[in-house]
């Protein structure tokens, strides 16, 4: 099930897949609070796909894959 950041709000999930956070910071006025949304809805596991380097708010806690 694919939902927009604003549909979850509110709820929560085993596994959430976030695919390009840039986009969500830079596409939305509230984009950092809507990613913190986002990333605050997994109860289990949490993936983040994104090209090139993570948002400014993820410095540091995104790990590349080897």
């Amino acid at each position: 099930m694919a939902l927009g950041v604003r549909q979850l709000k509110g709820r929560e999930f085993d596994a959430v897949l976030i695919a390009g956070p840039k986009e969500i910071v830079a596409r939305f006025s509230r984009g950092p609070k809507d990613l913190c949304v986002a990333l605050t809805r997994a109860t289990q596991r949490l993936g983040i796909l994104h090209e090139g380097q993570p948002p400014a708010v993820l410095e540091g806690t995104v790990a590349p894959l080897a």
